[in-house]
């Protein structure tokens, strides 16, 4: 009689094969040496471990600097491929000497950093590796272990200046030093605060101050003990003189003035004459000599035509003939004619030139651009909002752009475009859309005189406005969804536009790192959309009863605020994106009955977006974060019958799904929710809209190789998201359809995919490949997850840039 017991060699999940494939994927990233001189050792690869505790900084940001202090001959310079495969090509030859001078320079790097006493180690050990072909390899591991110690911090500051008006004027404004009792201590702070001295001095008159002028004095024990070149022994009898400060050491530091070799630099300096030359021509000859000339407000111009209105011109010069020079008012000048637009170059000479006091006189040259100009290109865009009336869409659009950029001699700008677009759908070409716009941009803000006080002021101390402008919109588009509607609209908007930006005394560390934030305020903004139903369309009705709501003419009349703001930080390595937007329709308009009953559509609609990129050399992380909502309140006469509005008009409302959303589904092709209504007959040509959408977007993006000077690229994503609405059916509303938090993880859809990329540096081709890994619409099936998946039931997207 024989027994036997079954054993079981492998089991795998769906969860456990992707576990082992990502193992996989990880334990074979591996780096090739080429061109490497046979039998001599060479640089293979360099680590910097950091011990201890750095409260004061992150030690990847500190471990990124010390990177950047290790000798040229130590550095490890790869070629990634695919994040997997590393190229290691004419590795440079290994030389202990190059160890010593690393660790000097990291040491310097840590002191300018106010760390005391850092320790640095070093180990290496070499591996051979036998190649029978290109001769044995001798591959240099070194390994740098760095213990900061403990970090200095500034004790206080002073200020001991030799002419008694700098001192004043130092003691003034310590309120703003760069230098603050308790924080950490660097020398790069040090400077930081020389040049905050240096802009106040000249913005006060004395225009040929220069940091040279000045010095940064620490107290003589503790500033010993952060100097690299200081004896050893003579830095053990400062320490024990300094026992009480072992545990938190700190350093005083007093600005100084050098003795003075020349008085003009300690003299106030006013503005003399001012000349302007408003049409300058770019190529002069010595032969050149201006026709005409006058005077306003005290500024000379001196001009050969009348392209530009002489008083607009003296309005925008900030250097009054008399008045006490300012270093900001000079950079304010050229700063706004460039802004403008109408000129190329602008230059803003000084000439000194001695009077009762010292003077100087300021020569203004304007070089105009080429008035007008026409732009013919392609576009690709996303839309998350508006379908219609913005002219944005998901396809491939070619515009005509006619720029004027001086339209009533005062450098205002008229912009002119001429839209023509498709959108790609199941049968190619689902939508034709073309438009034609027209904006002024005028560069100031044009508002009553009692609400000027409430815009934003230029400066306000911690923050500085960069651009202001007025901006007035007419736009008219014609779009042809085929099989379905014809929709002509008309828009029309008024608005401000300004940009805000922390000045660098509110930022002072690193003037990379501050926030850039851009303004949009939309006190008026008019749409019309006159739909003309087919009768597919009609038929849809019958089975959706939203879509007798959602599918109709459409008047908005709104208020649009939005604002945009911008971080790049980590010697640019990183980049951080955040918008919001609000529109509220009809609350105002809506109190007149006929409107509201009307063709008005009245609504909250509030939406945000987060997106930070990580970038390293060969490759990157994307994430994106996507949220948007919208409150319904409008009401409408059906022939006698008023009837609650549910939902957004079409043209307003979420989406998801196409080359730059949800990308496992078509465009259009997603949600609501987890409901089963829009399985009608054709559910490949049936457009979804909500009232609310999530999505989150994360990709690592790689480059692959480059190809005749073509940069091929590749990426891995995922996709989260849905949308949610209210429907209706038989007159009960559908559960599935509208978004409840107990059911989030339901009706949440995740795709996943690859791509291929083709960077032609000016553009961009995407083919994406996604997978359907959680399918609400099979929400009732172990949650959606891994239904109808298989090799060829991916969907294939094509885009035009990045997706996000």
């Amino acid at each position: 009689m024989s027994s036997g017991r079954q054993v079981t060699f492998f089991s795998f999940s769906k969860w456990s094969l992707c576990g082992l494939l990502v193992s996989m994927l990880a334990a074979s990233c591996f780096t090739v040496p080429r061109n490497y001189n046979a039998n001599k050792p060479f640089v293979y690869k360099t680590t910097i471990n950091i011990q201890g505790k750095t409260p004061d900084y992150d030690k990847q940001e500190l471990q990124t600097k010390l990177q950047g202090q290790i000798d040229d001959s130590m550095k490890v310079r790869t070629v990634s491929y695919a994040g997997v495969y590393y190229d290691l090509n004419r590795p440079p030859v290994f030389d202990s000497l190059n160890i010593g001078r690393s660790k000097v320079f990291m040491a310097k790097a840590l002191y300018s950093l106010g760390y005391f006493q850092p320790v640095i180690e070093d180990t290496f050990f070499i591996d051979t590796v036998q190649n029978r072909r290109k001769g044995e390899q001798k591959r240099v591991h070194t390994t740098f272990t760095v213990r900061p110690g403990i970090a200095t911090h500034v004790d206080s500051i002073g200020y001991a200046l030799e002419t008694p008006e700098l001192q004043a004027l130092a003691l003034k404004g310590r309120k703003e030093s760069l230098l603050k009792k308790g924080e950490p201590y660097s020398d790069q702070k040090v400077l930081a605060e020389l040049d905050r001295l240096v802009a106040m001095y000249r913005d006060s008159g004395y225009y040929k101050v220069t940091k040279e002028n000045l010095y940064a004095e620490r107290d003589t024990v503790v500033a010993a003990l952060i100097d690299p070149t200081l004896d050893p022994f003579e830095q053990l009898r400062l320490l024990d003189s300094l026992s009480k400060k072992r545990e938190k050491p700190t350093i005083n530091v007093t600005i100084k003035q050098r003795p003075v070799k020349d008085s003009s630099h300690i003299q106030k300096y006013y503005i003399g004459n001012v000349t302007v030359y408003p049409d300058q021509p770019l190529l002069e000859d010595s032969s050149y000599a201006p026709s005409d000339s006058t005077t306003i407000q005290g500024y000379k111009f001196l001009f050969n035509s009348r392209r530009f209105k002489l008083p607009f011109i003296a309005n925008n010069i900030r250097l009054r003939p008399g008045s006490l020079y300012s270093q900001r008012r000079y950079y304010r000048v050229i700063n706004t004619f460039n802004q403008l637009g109408a000129w190329q170059n602008v230059d803003l000479t000084l000439v000194e030139r001695q009077d009762s006091v010292p003077l100087l006189d300021a020569v203004l040259r304007l070089y105009p651009a080429m008035k007008y100009s026409l732009n013919i290109d392609y576009e690709t865009s996303r839309n998350v909002s508006d379908f219609l009336s913005q002219g944005t869409f998901f396809g491939l659009g070619l515009n005509f752009r006619l720029l004027n950029r001086n339209a009533y001699r005062e450098a205002i700008q008229t912009s002119t475009i001429a839209r023509f677009g498709i959108e790609i759908g199941t049968h190619l070409v689902q939508t034709l859309q073309a438009s034609l716009s027209h904006n002024i941009y005028f560069p100031k803000v044009i508002l009553p005189r009692f609400l000027s006080n409430w815009f934003p002021p230029k400066t306000d101390g911690s923050e500085r406005t960069l651009a202001r402008r007025t901006v007035l919109n007419f736009a008219g588009t014609y779009t042809d969804r085929r099989d379905f509607f014809r929709a002509p609209s008309f828009n029309t908007s008024w608005g401000y536009e300004w940009t805000r930006r922390r000045t660098r005394a509110a930022d002072p560390d690193n003037a990379k790192q501050r926030w850039t934030k851009s303004y949009q305020l939309i006190p008026f903004n008019f749409e019309y959309t006159n739909l003309q139903k087919t009768d597919s369309l009609r038929k849809l009705e019958e089975d959706i009863p939203a879509y007798r709501f959602a599918f109709n003419d459409g008047m908005i009349i709104s208020t649009i605020f939005s604002v945009t703001a911008g971080k790049q930080y980590d010697n640019d390595r990183k980049l951080t994106l955040i918008r919001g937007r609000i529109e509220e329709s009809g609350a105002l308009f809506g109190l007149i009955k006929k409107l509201e009953l009307g063709d008005l559509r009245r609504f909250v609609k509030i939406d945000g977006e987060v997106k930070h990129y990580i970038n390293y050399k060969k490759s990157s992380w994307a994430f994106r974060a996507f949220g948007g909502v919208a409150f319904i309140y409008g009401k409408t006469d059906t022939g006698g019958v008023v009837v609650k509005e549910n939902n957004l008009p079409f043209f307003k409302a979420f989406f998801a799904g196409g080359p730059y959303s949800m990308r496992a589904w078509q465009v259009r092709r997603l949600g609501p929710g987890s409901s089963t209504l829009y399985d009608v007959n054709d559910t490949t040509r049936v457009d979804r809209f909500g009232n609310m959408q999530l999505e989150f977007n994360a990709e690592y993006r790689f480059n692959l190789t480059t190809i005749a000077g073509i940069k091929i690229n590749s990426a891995l994503f995922v996709d989260i998201g849905n949308i949610w609405s209210k429907e209706y059916q038989n007159g009960q509303e559908i559960p599935e359809a509208s978004f409840k938090l107990s059911r989030l993880y339901k009706d949440i859809a995740v795709g996943a995919g690859t791509s291929l990329r083709l960077d032609f540096e000016f553009f961009l081709i995407r083919l994406d490949w996604a997978y359907r890994i959680k399918n609400p619409r099979y929400a009732t099936i172990k949650n959606g997850w891994f239904q109808k998946v298989d090799l060829a039931s991916g969907q294939l997207q094509l885009g035009i840039g990045y997706p996000f």
